[in-house]
């Protein structure tokens, strides 16, 4: 995240406290004070909306635990441009894990049953997605990488149910 200034320019790194770029180092004590924040990344993207910064309140400002403001912003970045797996669906599967072990211990037909289930559904599901990925132009190289294979494993696992 960035400090935007009142004329709507980012803040520059505040020398005083050894070139910092963190927002709330922009409170007006050593540098000029930050009227806004926004989603920023290393890759060189910003986000489009400023949001008000609420002095005091770091979860107000960034929206880390709502899940808005410029926290979201940078989240649908990463998540779009690097593929990294949003929050709420590594709960799900967290979630799901701890419940399967769970059942391991006091039901363990029914875990069995569940862990099957899954091993049915992930393979579909996998077709479905890499067929997504395809028609959106992704590469097999960027397929792969997001898969934890090369490329040439994710086209021979797929390229069969693919049409491109």
């Amino acid at each position: 995240m960035v400090a935007v200034l009142a004329d709507g320019g980012e803040a520059a790194p505040v020398e005083a406290l050894g070139g910092s770029t963190a927002w709330w180092d922009s409170d007006g004590t050593v540098s000029e004070r930050a009227a806004g924040v926004k989603g920023a990344c290393g890759c060189g993207w910003r986000a489009s909306g400023t949001h008000p910064v609420v002095w005091g309140d770091v979860q107000a400002t960034e929206g880390e635990d709502a899940r808005t403001g410029p926290f979201a912003d940078w989240e649908y970045h990463v998540t779009t441009v690097e593929g990294l797996v949003p929050r709420d669906v590594e709960q799900m599967l967290a979630a799901l894990q701890d419940r399967i072990t769970e059942l391991a211990r006091t039901q363990p037909l029914t875990a069995l049953r569940a862990v099957a289930r899954l091993q049915d559904t992930a393979p579909a599901v996998a077709v479905g997605v890499v067929r997504a990925a395809r028609e959106a132009m992704v590469t097999w190289e960027a397929v792969g990488a997001a898969l934890g294979c090369t490329r040439q494993a994710a086209h021979e696992r797929f390229a069969h149910h693919i049409t491109d």
